[in-house]
């Protein structure tokens, strides 16, 4: 069963949340064991916090979790170290107590298996669920687990396995859906990161019939490696690996709106 971070996550917030009232750190081994977690394994979850308070630009609570040398370890990007300190500062000077934890919807960590299974199991849920969690970053990660889920943790040009590389890719780009449309998973692909670039910025498309079409079938625009032309050229007219549920396939009208978007011509989509 894999790990819900979220839940772990909304345990730790009060903690840190409390160390920043009373002005002192935490130690890795001891966030641990308040949440029964290897200390070991604790950057995972302070990688969801750190995330979010970067999105949302908050101080830099996790600066508050330090190891043996009386800092943060390596994970920790949020603030610049040779200012210690002032981020410290920061943070204990900060109104946390006016703050909702931002994960408490996932305390339970069936209350987000629930919020995944609505999606890849009602995709119209995704309007209300976009409504309900309030960090663009959570929701980020709520989409993608759903994605991992509906195709099965496999790359949807590629079928490979590797969870590392696997990411969310929405085919009317964030900034231009609707709030719906960021959260349904008729709007997603599950991408490895190379071919999610290329799909962002239109090198690569669908068709309708969830055909692959890369912009240069012919391979005149440059020269090409074997290892490029295998990840490119010999996509162009395969049929992707689709959701096993035809209502989680991506949707025809979202396809249309990234040919658009990224400037597609109709006969370019003849295969």
């Amino acid at each position: 069963m894999a790990v819900n971070q979220l839940e772990r996550a909304a345990r730790a917030w009060p903690i840190l949340t409390s160390r920043a009232e009373k002005r002192t750190t935490i130690t890795y081994g001891e966030l641990g064991q308040a949440l029964g977690v290897h200390h070991r394994a604790i950057r995972y979850v302070l990688g969801v916090i750190q995330d979010y308070c970067l999105e949302e630009k908050l101080p830099p609570l996790t600066i508050l979790i330090v190891n043996a040398s009386g800092k943060p370890g390596s994970g920790f990007i949020a603030f610049d170290l040779n200012n210690f300190e002032e981020g410290l500062e920061k943070v204990f000077d900060f109104d946390w107590g006016a703050m909702e934890n931002p994960f408490g919807f996932s305390a339970s960590g069936d209350s987000y298996k629930s919020i995944v299974k609505a999606l890849t199991h009602d995709p119209t849920s995704a309007q209300d669920i976009y409504t309900m969690v309030k960090s663009r970053g959570i929701k980020q990660i709520i989409f993608r687990d759903a994605l991992l889920k509906a195709y099965s943790h496999r790359c949807a040009f590629t079928e490979i396995e590797f969870p590392e590389v696997l990411e969310a890719c929405h085919i009317i780009p964030w900034s231009q859906a609707s709030p719906a449309e960021r959260l349904d998973v008729r709007n997603g692909l599950l991408l490895n990161n190379f071919h999610h670039k290329l799909f962002d910025t239109g090198y690569i498309t669908l068709t309708s019939d969830h055909r692959i079409v890369y912009y240069d079938p012919l391979g005149e625009e440059r020269n090409y490696s074997e290892l490029e032309s295998g990840l490119t050229l010999k996509l162009h007219g395969k049929s992707m690996h689709v959701p096993h549920r035809l209502a989680l396939r991506p949707d025809a009208n979202f396809i249309a709106r990234h040919h658009e978007i990224a400037g597609w011509e109709a006969e370019e989509l003849e295969i």
